[in-house]
């Protein structure tokens, strides 16, 4: 096994592992690489949807079925992403998945099936770096707030433009899940780092400000973790595999390929 560091802050590249078949010792050194680096890639990794759940609950229990993401049928709490011709991806945010819910997930294993030969990547900033880097006077701050956290449900459409049944899921859901409180500042229980919990897609706003100071604040926040010094980049390839630790990191898709038929399987731990 070798371990590629990709940038200072945040990812690294996994090489001669093969996950299917790795035993307890080789796991260990690469759990021990996941919440060090917070994501880590492979390449090359040939397995069923299956056996990818097999990986998955290697990193403790998985998730229930996605509520509205689409899924495998003989294994359906593999969630399918995916892009076809004539429907290109819809607007991208930077998000923490799940801190719509009390208790969000603790990982996500993405592996690719196809993708286009160009475009596509995915990005992950380190959290934990962010809030690092912060002025002591920030982060006093911080640590004694929260935020709210609310799925987004198309805020401001107008309700004949809801017509896609994921569309109609995903208000459905919203309306079973009431926003959540979730402290600004967290801490990585296996490493005991001081998290900035909060991501543009979900955080609604700082609980006990006002809206103007809360927006100013997140925003100023939300600059800060764009910088590309806290970031990873990844150039998906067929069998590529990505495993991240939901607790401390944002993630964004890049959507620059058009309709190109792209296609992903993702289970989450929770």
């Amino acid at each position: 096994m070798r371990i590629e560091l990709l940038t200072p802050n945040i990812g690294a590249l996994i090489h001669h592992v093969d996950l299917v078949n790795c035993n307890d010792t080789v796991f260990e050194t690469v759990y021990q690489a996941w919440f060090t680096h917070q994501v880590i890639f492979f390449r090359d990794q040939v397995f069923s949807p299956q056996q990818h759940l097999i990986i998955a609950a290697r990193f403790g229990e998985l998730e229930p079925i996605h509520p509205f993401f689409p899924h495998v049928e003989q294994a359906p709490q593999v969630s399918v992403i995916e892009t076809v011709s004539g429907k290109p991806p819809l607007e991208s945010f930077w998000h923490t998945d799940l801190t719509w819910r009390q208790q969000p997930s603790k990982a996500s294993i993405l592996h690719a099936q196809h993708v286009p030969a160009y475009g596509g990547d995915t990005l992950w900033c380190s959290m934990s770096a962010v809030f690092r880097d912060l002025p002591e006077q920030d982060k006093v701050l911080l640590r004694e707030l929260s935020a709210m956290h609310a799925l987004f449900a198309f805020d401001g459409i107008e309700e004949s433009e809801i017509t896609e049944d994921w569309q109609k899921e995903v208000i459905a859901v919203s309306a079973q899940n009431p926003p959540v409180s979730h402290p600004v500042i967290t801490r990585n229980p296996d490493t005991n780092e001081e998290i900035l919990f909060i991501n543009e897609q979900f955080t609604r706003y700082i609980i006990g400000m006002n809206r103007d100071d809360s927006n100013m604040l997140l925003a100023k926040l939300f600059t800060m973790a764009r910088q590309p010094e806290y970031q990873v980049r990844f150039k998906w390839q067929s069998n590529s595999l990505a495993i991240w630790d939901n607790r401390s990191t944002q993630h964004y898709a890049v959507i620059d390929y058009a309709d190109s038929p792209r296609k992903l399987h993702r289970v989450t731990v929770l």
